[in-house]
Order: C-alpha cells, then sequence, then structure tokens
C-alpha cells in the first residue's frame, strides 16, 4: 500500500506534467515546426519572423469553423510584408487520402485567399500541444512569440481586438 506522501508526490507530478501540455499561450515562444501545402510548398517556423503573423490551426472537419474571423481578416487588407495569415489543417489521418486532400488543401487556400498547409504527420500539432479534433486561431509577434491564442470558434467581439494587434 502507497503512503499518503508518495500519493500526494505522484499527483502533484501530474498536474505538473499535465499543465507542461497546455496548449500555447500569450508569451509562449512558437516550437519548431515544418508543414507543407497541398501544392508542395514548405512552410518553417523560421518563415515566421520578422513579420506578425496569424495561424489557424484546424482539424479537417472543421475547417469553417472561424470562416468569419477569415473573412474580417481578408477585409483588413493587409501588407503580406508586414502580416502573415496562413492555416495548417491538421491531415495526420488521412492515409491513402494524401492526394484528395492536397487538391482540398490548394480549393480551400484558393477560396479563402490564405495559404493552407497540411500537418501531415502531426508532428505540429504535437509540438503546440493540439488535442486531436483541435482547432485554434494565434497571433505571433515578430520575435515569435504568441501574443494572443483562442481555441474554438472566436468570438465576433474579438475580431476588433486582433485586427490592432497586427495593424
Amino acid at each position: 500500500m502507497k503512503s499518503p506522501r508518495s500519493t500526494s508526490i505522484i499527483f502533484i507530478l501530474i498536474i505538473i506534467f499535465s499543465s507542461s501540455l497546455s496548449a500555447l499561450q500569450p508569451g509562449d515562444e512558437v516550437p519548431g515546426f515544418s508543414v507543407v501545402s497541398g501544392s508542395g510548398q514548405i512552410l518553417i517556423r523560421d518563415d515566421l519572423t520578422d513579420r506578425k503573423i496569424m495561424l489557424f490551426y484546424e482539424d479537417r472537419s472543421q475547417m469553417s469553423l472561424n470562416q468569419d474571423l477569415k473573412e474580417y481578416i481578408n477585409s483588413l487588407s493587409l501588407d503580406n510584408n508586414s502580416v502573415l495569415t496562413v492555416a495548417v489543417v491538421n491531415c495526420s489521418d488521412v492515409g491513402l487520402l494524401k492526394k484528395i486532400w492536397e487538391d482540398r488543401l490548394v480549393d480551400q487556400s484558393r477560396k479563402t485567399g490564405i495559404p493552407v498547409y497540411g500537418d501531415w504527420n502531426g508532428k505540429m500539432k504535437n509540438k503546440f500541444n493540439y488535442k486531436d479534433d483541435s482547432n485554434a486561431f494565434l497571433v505571433i509577434d515578430e520575435a515569435g512569440k504568441v501574443i494572443y491564442a483562442r481555441e474554438g470558434v472566436v468570438a465576433s467581439s474579438e475580431f476588433s481586438r486582433i485586427g490592432s494587434l497586427v495593424q
């Protein structure tokens, strides 16, 4: 039988470990990653320096979840030299349907006007500590630090705040 002290230590370690696995929050540095678009373009973390980034991370089944925010961002007519908007779709479980999903990412890029990349191996999802079926939106500053983070749907009441962060 375990002593109450050893049980408490195990419980504390579980809390510490699980808290270290939370999704990215403001102040966190964006970890290294590599994703590939449907047309074969590669995006790595180092491509995100020297300008602000608005990054959507989306589950394949919920790519339209933040469509209103995407439309709002497009309405801002931001300078791509100072602000970049990208979407990354978790495609780690597409298996034999990869070609179909490559075509869907290209189509989605065309429809939204936002470059869409695939997280084909799930490594980005893991490095960002997102769960399966996660959707998230980040604003990242020029130094690669998160300055805004939301999981799920971003409320329209947040849109002007996001706009002020990137203008």
